[in-house]
């Protein structure tokens, strides 16, 4: 039983509602159509003969409660080739990656989004504009699109998109956000702009730590779709954290000897 009360304690904390059953259940949809199954390993031996499928996970303890880093016991991956497990996950070494998926089941993780970041060669090279238009571009085909603002000093999307006194919260509002953040709840607190959520600046003087752009970005990126990123000119922790995120980089750059020069110093 403490197995299982672990189990349901960390399905609490990732917000999910489990089907608790001691065997693998009679009617055979039951065990197909679930999106994610956690297996006991003092439970393996009721799943043996089960149907093969993905997204079965299972879930141990550590025998004497240490263990090392990095080690399962042989008897974990014997019940896992068993019972036809994709991931051995033992505890309480591994809550914190077991809450994570469990959540993406909840959220309805699927593909992460392409991520754009899209950075100005020099000062006044249309970038931010650029990056409204892919971003009002991908929404207008249909794209769950997020538009992300990651320079502070650029006085806002919002006023951009002429959504300044849009409803919803900005950067500063993120700034003791750690750790894992839901997507569809930072989908829903944005402002809606032009057919798209935008997480832009406000007008504010404040510093936005690193941790916290990692974990609204990662959000961002489990929702799918596109996530368009109006990067600044200037390096700091939180725009190394944006650009460890992004799939595709864009350097605008204007046809002007000036504009080539600025943009290798940027480049490099």
């Amino acid at each position: 039983m403490e197995l299982l009360d672990d189990l349901l304690r960390l399905c609490a904390a990732a917000g999910a509602e489990p089907e608790v059953r001691a065997r693998v259940p009679e009617r055979r949809e039951s065990w197909e159509d679930a999106p994610l199954v956690l297996v006991g390993d003092d439970a393996a031996a009721h799943c043996r003969g089960a149907g093969r499928r993905s997204g079965v996970l299972l879930v141990g303890r550590d025998r004497d409660g240490e263990g090392s880093a990095g080690f399962v016991d042989p008897v974990l991956w014997r019940h896992a080739v068993e019972i036809g497990a994709e991931s051995v996950v033992r505890l309480p070494e591994g809550e914190g990656w077991l809450v994570g998926r469990i959540a993406d089941v909840v959220e309805g993780a699927g593909q992460q989004a392409l991520t754009v970041g899209v950075l100005g060669g020099r000062g006044g090279a249309g970038a931010s504009t650029l990056a409204c238009a892919l971003a009002v571009s991908a929404a207008g085909a249909g794209v769950r699109t997020l538009l992300v603002d990651g320079d502070s000093l650029g006085g806002g999307l919002d006023v951009l998109l002429g959504g300044e006194r849009a409803e919803g919260l900005r950067w500063p509002d993120f700034v003791g956000t750690r750790g894992r953040l839901a997507g569809g709840a930072l989908e829903e607190s944005l402002p809606e702009l032009q057919g798209l959520r935008v997480l832009s600046w406000d007008r504010a003087d404040v510093a936005v730590p690193p941790e916290a752009v990692r974990s609204v970005l990662a959000a961002a990126r489990r929702r799918g779709g596109a996530v368009v990123v109006d990067l600044p000119r200037h390096f700091d922790d939180g725009t190394r954290e944006a650009l460890a995120q992004v799939d595709i980089g864009l350097l605008v750059v204007p046809g002007e000897l000036r504009a080539v020069a600025a943009a290798g110093r940027v480049a490099s």
